[in-house]
C-alpha cells in the first residue's frame, strides 16, 4: 500500500500542529495531546523562602550553608518535598531526629556520586565523619542576594539542630547577609 501525500500537505499539517502547540505554551494551557511544558516555568516574587543545611564533622568543621539537595540520593526536587514533610508539615521532634540520624549514617557509610538530577553526597574537608546537622529556613531576595552564594540570605531561622556530640556549640554558620 502506497500513500500519496503531497509535501505541501505535510508542511501545512506540521505548521498547524506547531501553531497549536505554540498557542498552548504561550497561554499556559494543557489540552491533550498538547502540553504547555510549564513544569519549570514560574515567576518568583521579590522575596521567597528556601531551606539551607549545615553539616558538621566530628572535629567541628562545617560544610555549608548549602541547599539540602545533597542530603539524599534522590532527585533534588524530591529532597525538598521530603524535607518539607519532615520539617514543616510534621512537627514531630522524634521524626526529625530519626531523619537526621539516618541521613548522616547514609552520607558517612554509603556516599553517592552526582548523577543527572541527584546531587552528590557532601564530603567532609577533613575526612572525619559528619555527626551534626542543622536545618534552616531563609529568605532570599532576588535583587540583593547573590544567587551563587548560598549564605547570601535574609533572616535565617534555625528549624532543627541534630547535634548529639555537641560539636556545633550552638553557634550556627556565618551568614553573608545582603546590605
Amino acid at each position: 500500500m502506497q500513500l500519496n501525500v503531497r509535501p505541501g500537505a505535510i508542511l501545512t499539517g506540521a505548521a498547524l500542529y506547531l501553531g497549536v502547540q505554540f498557542w498552548h505554551t504561550m497561554k499556559n494551557r494543557n489540552t491533550w495531546p498538547f502540553c504547555a511544558y510549564n513544569m519549570f516555568n514560574y515567576t518568583l516574587p521579590e522575596r521567597w523562602v528556601q531551606m539551607r543545611v549545615v553539616l558538621y564533622a566530628q572535629d567541628g568543621t562545617a560544610v555549608g550553608p548549602t541547599d539540602p539537595w545533597c542530603l539524599l540520593p534522590v532527585e533534588f526536587f524530591r529532597v525538598v518535598s521530603l524535607m518539607d514533610q519532615v520539617f514543616f508539615s510534621g512537627g514531630d521532634h522524634e521524626l526529625r531526629e530519626e531523619f537526621c540520624r539516618k541521613t548522616l549514617r547514609r552520607i558517612n557509610n554509603s556516599p553517592w556520586e552526582d548523577f543527572d538530577e541527584v546531587r552528590a553526597a557532601p564530603k567532609s574537608p577533613t575526612g572525619r565523619p559528619f555527626v551534626a546537622l542543622e536545618v534552616y529556613v531563609v529568605e532570599v531576595d532576588r535583587a540583593r542576594c547573590d544567587v551563587f552564594d548560598r549564605a547570601s540570605v535574609h533572616d535565617p531561622k534555625l528549624l532543627h539542630r541534630h547535634d548529639p556530640e555537641g560539636v556545633t556549640h550552638g553557634t550556627g554558620p556565618v551568614w553573608n547577609r545582603p546590605v
